[in-house]
């Protein structure tokens, strides 16, 4: 499991967004209950969602995916026609879980978890329609490492440690990733909801000495208002 403080984050932005869910949609329907919105803005968002990480690259063995969360706010700016640029400030748990030599006869599952400031700078375009657009985007998404744990999954020998507290200082503070994806928007005149998947996959190696990527998918759903 993630440390105590960023399940509390997860939570409380989960919060954040499901209660602001029906203040932002509250009278938006026109009167014939569909009509456009009254021309491209800036807008601001918030999104929440679910993601499966794990390692990838030439050094990646006997790797399993393990789950996580994105949560985070976003701006939404207009480009003319039906593209528009959001970068986006995302709190994001990546990692998985390989096999560590415990001694010279046996392995035992280790629990890698990482957690970013992730700052993904996305080119979107949204097919023109009715209220309900497809869209697709993609786009750079550099992150910060802000936390790493290591679990030992043994219930004979379980243990939990910082990587620096276990001396570990191969994993490195800067990632930066490529995000692609699609979803499905509703609108209204003044705000929008959309449930999206994206597909993230690390550019450089996390580990100094090691060819070890980031890899993860993800469901978002995303709230502009």
């Amino acid at each position: 499991m993630p440390p105590l403080p960023f399940r509390i984050a997860c939570w409380l932005c989960c919060v954040l967004v499901l209660a602001a869910v029906p203040r932002a949609l509250a009278g938006q329907a026109t009167s014939d209950g569909v009509g456009p919105p009254p021309g491209p803005r800036k807008a601001v968002g918030a999104e929440v969602g679910y993601s499966r990480s794990d390692l990838t690259g030439n050094d990646a063995r006997q790797l399993k995916s393990r789950q996580g969360a994105l949560t985070g706010v976003f701006l939404q700016m207009p480009l003319g026609g039906p593209l528009s640029l959001r970068p986006e400030v995302l709190f994001s748990l990546k990692g998985g879980r390989a096999q560590a030599p415990l001694d010279s006869t046996r392995t035992v599952p280790l629990e890698i978890e990482l957690a970013y400031i992730e700052m993904p700078v996305l080119l979107r375009a949204t097919i023109p329609g009715g209220r309900v657009r497809p869209t697709i985007f993609g786009g750079p998404a550099p992150s910060l490492q802000i936390g790493c744990d290591l679990q030992v999954v043994d219930p004979a020998q379980p243990d939990r440690a910082t990587c620096g507290e276990a001396d570990f200082t191969l994993f490195r503070d800067f990632d930066i990733g490529l995000v692609a994806g699609a979803g499905v928007e509703v609108r209204w005149p003044q705000s929008a909801l959309a449930l999206e998947a994206r597909y993230n996959i690390g550019l450089r190696s996390l580990l100094n000495d090691f060819d070890v990527k980031n890899r993860a998918f993800g469901l978002v759903l995303a709230l502009t208002f």
